[in-house]
């Protein structure tokens, strides 16, 4: 969330009436706290022990990067709306890039000194492995060819709640 936005506006939305924004780090002067912590989480993105907190970005996994936060926010996202209703939660198969990116960094996320790693597409320990595994491609059909054998072709696109 953007720290200018309004905090009032935000108080009318239900749910978030008592709504605050916390800045320990910085004092007001950025929006960004890295590193500090990640929330243990399922590959659904869903924080360990809290039925209703979904992560992403680099409290998801110490992810590096836009694109892996905005897949992690995504999947993140969407899965709070889906559990908002009570309906099924999306995990995203290791047969396509995000899915095993998602599933591999919460595995070494269990090592010991795990604390130090970092994930990203770009390059770091989850780069070679992309490569090793045949994901590493800017083919688009390629790309979608995997998305939709994984039954997944438009699943963002598609409202969760009407």
């Amino acid at each position: 969330m953007a720290p200018f936005y309004p905090l009032e506006k935000l108080r009318k939305i239900p749910g978030f009436e008592g709504a605050i924004i916390v800045d320990p780090y910085s004092g007001g002067k950025g929006n960004s706290v890295r590193y500090f912590s990640v929330a243990p989480r399922d590959n659904y993105m869903r924080a360990t022990g809290l039925e209703n907190l979904f992560v992403g970005g680099e409290k998801s996994g110490f992810f590096v990067g836009h694109t892996e936060a905005i897949c992690t926010g995504s999947l993140a996202g969407h899965n709070a709306a889906r559990n908002a209703i009570g309906m099924y939660l999306l995990q995203l198969p290791t047969n396509i890039a995000i899915g095993d990116f998602i599933s591999y960094a919460n595995q070494e996320l269990k090592e010991e000194h795990a604390d130090r790693l970092k994930f990203t597409f770009a390059g770091s320990i989850y780069f070679n492995r992309m490569k090793d595994l045949g994901f590493y491609t800017i083919d688009k059909k390629e790309i979608e060819t995997r998305v939709k054998k994984a039954g997944l072709e438009g699943v963002f696109n598609k409202k969760v709640i009407k």
